[in-house]
């Protein structure tokens, strides 16, 4: 088929696997025209070659009769929305997190939009409303797409308003400033992503590459039949799915419930030497160093030779979907940082005191069990200058939200773990290194296309004259839209308890507008988001340090802004390519996140008060009488797969950038000024392998983050891979999404009656089997004998009390 015939075809959602070929096809013909000099960016050249590689997967047909904001639309997005939005944000508390992928909405909603096409009455009612307007049709399935996408990404605020609510005890936060809270980091990017459309949406150079796999998949849900040239009956995408998803709910009910060994099966600790099996003996140097390495629970090591058979844990990746050089490069740098840089800092004591973390015996596995290890490597808690543990909201005064100087003057310097700090470390290199990385590899690409943007702005291209029938949403609405969320948001920052003054806002909210179109620019070209979170902690933390909830609420919004904004410009992009209204397209965007913004935030109050609260005070250093008691999900031992954290990491961050501040905690002096090495070297590490490539062109310098096994030959069945490869990943999506949410309001939900299967050796206490015999026998009694309503009582338990179980001298 050619090219022209191609473009021609009247339906074009036929040939998904046709495309995917002429779209390889297409950029082999670019990478070829780029080494021979031939593209002329002044020339229709440049614009030819990125025709080609939309034309691969986008009709350059349209049918403006087709409606589009339809009552299935309404009805189906509206259902997609809320249980994405609810179940992603109860999966915020998987202590791995794991989420539903909106793909699952789009792989559902085409049988049911077929079905509700059967069944709904055609009666046309006043103004030619009508429920069943005729067949389900692709735009009506890529709205829907885009109402799954504003649910299946819980707002950042929530981070936020956990942190001051539940973790510093916040009582006075209300819960309808936590809504316009969450709305507004929400909403204000949407804003700018209306104003930027004409920047980053219409010119053809701004690619936006990811749409095309969305395109794709809707193009494949919607062919004819599932005959083949041979006449013989294929397996459809639909069956395939239901299929998958029913094996892999069966599955997990394995690492959930019945045997959560499988989850992370540490082999170094099956094997390696044990830690002593006695609370008031030391355990040996390499026992502690290779359970260090071979443990990958929370608040342990690093999972060095541990495999997990969790698709809640291995599909955070996306292994089926994500491309292969992706995924070795993430890999390559996985083992680079964690299992190279992170072992050695640690027992070389690289920043002092690294080795010494969480060894307090209060914390150990006779003590509150915080560390059953007895130590921690794996943990972003905070620590004191002699490797004790601190809450980070102990160094908070709760009645202003300022930082304890006392009590930080008496501990200080507060410590990380090796980990923590590498992995800050790592940020500062990810952030320089983005910019200059994509600045010499595609820095002539992104300023040609730019360039050919802007003379393309008002000549348009062929999808924006088709574009241009439907009626534009006006640049007022947009304005007003950032208007009132500029208002809303002065009020809530400054007024409703999250402590950012008003000049805050502006400024968040400014960073997020300068830096919306380069760095949108740059991703819709290239594909590469350079983030804003670690520059808005650095920022807004020497401008006000000491103040914890201001730099969270600074970096949620000038965060979220940009990143939302961005999230949003890609949707208006995927409708551009497929002929959504462009109102339709507003209304749905609009509709769908300030809906999901009111179900996350309500879902995780339910969330985290379900677990009730513990009966033992809270640990803090000093005790502060005034704490009360803890919040189960804060305990030491919260509900095995469930804990808070991801909102701890957070909570730390902001103790970090927040009530420390950059100048303290990275500053002269500090344990961790090292890191800030990380800048210049992520500065100059991209300028080797560049320099390298130009003096040997035709080495494997453009190749040097990927390793040798690249080369492999990995496209086995590939025909089959790429029909089945997004269902596929959906369906286990699905299948453990179902499987863990029924788990999770089955067993765990009832604080009061929570159900546990009897400990064995795939029933471990911390889930593994790292942790000393005698803790792993204590804790299981302790869990079980609490299980089921009854009350463990530990005088009963006649070993565990002689040896002082719990106690605070072990």
């Amino acid at each position: 088929m050619t090219q022209q015939e191609l473009v021609q075809k009247s339906d074009g959602y036929d040939q998904a696997v046709v495309s995917e070929a002429e779209l390889e096809l297409a950029v082999e013909r670019k990478i070829e025209h780029e080494k021979a000099g031939d593209v002329d960016p002044e020339s229709g050249e440049y614009l030819d070659e990125i025709y080609d590689i939309v034309d691969a997967v986008v009709p350059r047909t349209d049918d403006p009769t087709l409606p589009a904001f339809t009552f299935r639309v309404i009805v189906l997005g509206l259902i997609f929305n809320v249980l994405l939005s609810a179940v992603n944000t109860l999966f915020l508390f998987r202590t791995n997190y794991f989420a539903l992928n909106p793909f699952i909405g789009v792989l559902l909603a085409y049988p049911l939009g077929i079905f509700m096409s059967w069944v709904l009455p055609t009666t046309k009612f006043a103004g030619g409303l009508t429920l069943n307007p005729g067949k389900f049709n692709h735009k009506e399935h890529a709205l829907i797409f885009v109402a799954s996408s504003c649910g299946a990404n819980p707002a950042y605020a929530l981070y936020n308003i956990i942190g001051q609510k539940y973790q510093l005890y916040q009582a006075e936060l209300t819960a309808v400033g936590c809504v316009f809270f969450a709305i507004v980091t929400q909403c204000f990017g949407y804003g700018l992503a209306g104003l930027c459309r004409r920047y980053l949406v219409r010119p053809a150079a701004m690619l936006w590459p990811g749409n095309l796999s969305t395109i794709a998949l809707l193009n494949s849900l919607h062919e004819p039949n599932t005959t083949g040239a041979d006449g013989k009956l294929k397996l459809s995408r639909f069956a395939f799915f239901w299929i998958a998803t029913g094996i892999t709910f069966v599955w997990q009910w394995f690492p959930a419930f019945l045997m959560p060994v499988v989850a992370s099966i540490s082999l170094l600790c099956y094997f390696g030497p044990k830690l002593s099996d006695n609370s008031t003996v030391p355990s040996s140097y390499s026992a502690k160093v290779i359970r260090g390495l071979g443990s990958a629970a929370s608040r342990g090591g690093i999972g060095f030779l541990s495999i997990s058979l969790d698709w809640s844990i291995v599909g955070y990746q996306a292994p089926i979907t994500a491309p292969l050089w992706a995924l070795l490069n993430q890999f390559l740098g996985c083992y680079l940082m964690l299992y190279v840089v992170v072992p050695l800092v640690w027992v070389n004591n690289g920043f002092g005191k690294d080795f010494q973390m969480g060894e307090n015996p209060y914390d150990g596995p006779n003590g509150t069990g915080r560390y059953p290890l007895g130590f921690s490597l794996n943990t972003a808690d905070l620590f004191d200058d002699n490797g004790t543990y601190i809450a980070s909201r102990s160094l908070v005064d709760k009645t202003n939200l300022r930082l304890k100087e006392d009590l930080y003057q008496k501990y200080q310097p507060v410590r990380i773990t090796a980990y923590f700090a590498i992995e800050y470390l790592a940020s500062f290199i990810v952030f320089v290194a983005a910019l200059v990385h994509v600045g010499l590899w595609y820095g002539s690409d992104i300023w040609r296309r730019f360039r050919t943007a802007m003379r393309d702005l008002d000549t348009s291209d062929v999808h924006a004259k088709m574009m241009d029938v439907y009626p534009d949403v006006p640049d007022l609405w947009y304005i007003i839209l950032l208007a009132i969320n500029l208002v809303v948001g002065i009020a809530v920052c400054q007024w409703g308890g999250f402590d950012l003054p008003w000049w805050g806002v502006i400024l968040g909210l400014l960073l997020a507008v300068v830096s919306i179109i380069p760095i949108g620019t740059i991703q819709a070209i290239s594909g590469q988001q350079i983030g804003l979170n670690v520059m808005s902690e650095f920022l807004i933390g020497l401008i006000l340090p000491g103040r914890i909830a201001a730099v969270m609420s600074f970096k949620t919004l000038s965060y979220m802004s940009m990143y939302q904004g961005l999230l949003l410009v890609a949707d208006l992009k995927l409708g551009h390519y497929l002929k959504v209204p462009p109102r339709a397209m507003f209304t749905v965007q609009l509709v769908g996140t300030v809906l999901a913004s009111i179900i996350n935030v309500f879902v995780s109050f339910g969330i985290y008060e379900s677990f009730g609260r513990s009966d033992a005070e809270e640990y803090i250093i000093p005790k502060d009488p005034s704490s009360g008691k803890i919040w189960k999900l804060q305990s030491a031992e919260p509900p095995i797969g469930w804990s808070a954290a991801n909102f701890n990491v957070f909570l730390n961050a902001g103790a970090i950038w927040g009530a420390i501040g950059p100048a303290r905690f990275f500053g002269p002096g500090s344990p961790y000024v090292a890191t800030l090495w990380g800048f210049l070297v992520g500065a100059v590490a991209p300028i080797i392998p560049y320099v390298m490539h130009k003096i040997q062109p035709d080495g494997f310098w453009h190749l040097v983050n990927i390793p040798i096994i690249a080369v492999f030959p990995v496209q086995y069945n590939h025909a089959w891979w790429k029909k089945y490869a997004y269902v596929m990943s959906a369906a286990f999506d699905s299948g453990t999404a179902i499987a863990l949410t029924i788990t999770f309001f089955a067993f765990t939900f009832n604080a009061e009656y929570q159900v546990i299967l009897p400990y064995s050796k795939v029933q471990y206490a911390d889930g593994e089997g790292c942790a000393p015999d005698y803790f792993l026998r204590c804790a299981a009694n302790a869990n079980y004998g609490g299980a089921f309503g009854k009350e463990y009582d530990i005088a009963t338990d006649e070993y565990c009390s002689s040896i002082g179980f719990g106690g605070e001298a072990a």
